[in-house]
């Protein structure tokens, strides 16, 4: 039922050209049907014996066409061949608008659906990507949509022209000779039987080898993303061991899947050839007895013919239409997850904030059976002051820059902004004050210019100069300058050709040039050396005087001058104070900050 009002309203949303499609298949299907008549009569009214009847059903469609009775005549025969060639006509005509109307809903249904597709993927909530493999959605984007255009358009073309011409065609069989019809229906049942028996087998191994081909390109797809991993640690030949695996399965699927459609098309020819013989057998003795013409015989041939093609389109479309309901089941799978909260309309929409930022009571878990990512937490950023959050990995530090930008929503307690409770305001306008420097520093393929200035108006006036500036406080400007086309540089793919530390720089060059009213920094100067480090915090310090700051790190170095430091240790917040409260005060911060100096003081040695 999914599947048939998914294709209803796809043709009630293109009616015109639904209409239009049809008309065109109806025409050419009942043309297609009549032209083997007027062969019938031109063979007849050429043989020596002439009609053994002009009535029945072709002598009706005759005269009803031709304005003319059938008669023994080189006009006659001249007509009916110019009728063979109208019809031909027509039948052309109409498989060109049938096509083109038919496939072109099916084109519009393929840009639709990806379309709403993709935009779908920008409402899903950041834990739906934690556990989705992007191979995994590229598959469902091109395979199983290509399955769903198949349907639509193909699908519904072929079974329409079959629901015409078979009963038309076995009609006029049954006028011409209905114990010649019977004869000739006995190898259709055996290739009923055969559609039967072959439809399931390949349909099984269409749908396996569908199945494989995600896992196949979802494998690809991270071997790709992740190469240099691969080659570090000399993964090659396990890779392309584990790529054959997967290769090896959807072959033999694929091959499966040839082999019994191979089998079929044998069928489909044996039959066929067995009917022709039924009927020049039979046939014979009938136009001997006299009671058919051999015009009879020629149509009677090609309607014979024609009741074969309505048998495999039938096998492949009632194919079509079981991967087609397969794929709308998955589409609909990740269409039916629930959309980030943060993505739907409504919420306020302040023209300025303040950059006040407080956690009352805030506790979250992942999930029901997963340990507390953060219990109880609760602390107070006053506009423009910095907040350091320092603690072991796992202890929650990173789940409280999701909290602020609204990737995730607590579990408990409440998240203010300026004093209001950060799910009335409106995603975007909030993010928009915001600025935002991941751990992992994902860059795009594009210029660093333009990754830079990623928030940025591209018709900013002053985006050039605010990229450099921007640039400059991160400690970045003096390496891109050593670049070959400087700003226009082009990045690989996540900024493949930049350092760890570059790509770092980049991504605050990218969240200072915003302007932010609040700075979340979540341990992005990992990959930097102390110096530079101390470089940036210098310049960052400097540029964000009236920006309310939230810097996560792990090295102590990262925190020491904020205003307040917060300590977490197993999502509880364990110290809280100033570097020098925290180190006289002894604990977990104290700890942590003699490792650390010892550590730094070795490696100088």
């Amino acid at each position: 039922m999914r599947t048939l009002r998914f294709i209803l309203a796809e043709y009630k949303a293109n009616l015109r050209w639904f209409v239009i499609g049809i008309s065109a298949l109806i025409i050419g299907a009942l043309a297609q049907t009549v032209a083997p008549i007027y062969i019938k009569l031109a063979v007849d009214a050429a043989s020596p014996e002439g009609f053994v009847s002009e009535e029945g059903l072709a002598g009706r469609i005759a005269l009803a066409t031709m304005m003319t009775a059938p008669e023994r005549s080189e006009r006659f025969v001249l007509v009916c061949l110019g009728m063979v060639a109208l019809t031909a006509l027509i039948v052309a005509l109409a498989t060109f608008y049938k096509r083109y109307y038919l496939v072109r809903i099916s084109r519009r249904t393929e840009y639709t659906l990806k379309k709403r597709m993709y935009a779908r993927l920008q409402d899903m909530p950041a834990r739906w990507y934690d556990h989705t493999r992007s191979g995994g959605v590229m598959s469902l984007m091109t395979s199983d949509i290509e399955a769903v255009r198949m349907m639509i358009g193909p699908a519904v073309m072929y079974i329409g022209g079959t629901v015409i011409m078979f009963p038309a065609s076995l009609a006029i069989m049954l006028s011409l000779n209905w114990m010649l019809t019977l004869l000739a229906l006995i190898p259709l049942v055996g290739l009923s039987a055969a559609t039967i028996w072959f439809n399931p087998r390949v349909r099984k191994y269409s749908l396996r080898s569908q199945e494989d081909l995600e896992q196949l390109s979802a494998r690809a797809q991270e071997n790709f993303a992740g190469a240099r991993v691969v080659k570090a640690f000399s993964r090659e030949d396990f890779e392309i061991a584990e790529l054959q695996r997967l290769g090896d399965t959807y072959l033999e699927n694929k091959l499966g899947q040839a082999r019994n459609q191979a089998l079929f098309q044998a069928c489909i020819w044996g039959f066929s050839g067995v009917g022709v013989l039924i009927i020049l057998y039979f046939g014979a003795i009938e136009v001997s007895a006299g009671r058919s013409s051999v015009g009879d015989m020629a149509a009677f041939m090609l309607y014979n013919l024609g009741l074969y093609w309505p048998m495999i389109a039938l096998g492949w479309v009632t194919m079509l239409f079981v991967r087609a309901s397969a794929s709308l089941k998955r589409i609909d799978a990740m269409t039916e997850v629930a959309s980030d909260p943060s993505r739907l309309a409504g919420g306020l929409k302040p023209t300025s904030l303040r950059g006040e930022v407080e956690f009352q009571d805030v506790s979250l878990r992942y999930s029901d059976d997963a340990p507390p990512a953060l219990v109880d937490v609760n602390f107070h950023v006053a506009p423009g002051r910095t907040l350091g959050i320092v603690g072991q990995v796992g202890s929650g530090k990173s789940t409280i820059a999701n909290l602020l930008l609204r990737l995730l929503a607590p579990t408990s307690g409440r998240v203010l902004i300026d004093g209001m409770p950060i799910e009335q305001l409106d995603a975007h306008v909030l993010r928009g004050f915001m600025g935002y420097v991941p751990q992992d520093s994902f860059l795009f393929s594009d210029t660093i210019a333009n990754n830079i200035a990623l928030a940025l108006p591209a018709d900013d006036a002053g985006r050039d100069a605010a990229v450099r500036k921007a640039a400059q406080a991160a400690e970045f400007e003096a390496e891109v300058l050593t670049l070959p086309q400087g700003y226009d540089t082009m990045l690989g793919e996540r900024g493949v050709n930049l350092s760890g530390g570059q790509k770092q720089r980049a991504a605050i060059a990218r969240a200072l040039a915003a302007k932010p009213t609040i700075l979340v920094l979540d341990d992005c100067l990992s990959a930097v050396d102390t110096d530079t480090e101390e470089r940036i915090l210098r310049n960052l310090k400097a540029e964000t005087r009236d920006i309310t700051t939230i810097i996560i790190s792990q090295r102590i170095s990262g925190v020491s001058h904020a205003d307040e430091i917060i300590v977490l240790d197993q999502g509880r917040v364990a110290q809280r104070g100033s570097d020098a409260e925290l180190r006289a005060g002894g604990g977990l911060y104290a700890e942590l900050a003699r490792r650390q100096e010892l550590a730094a003081e070795l490696a100088h040695e």
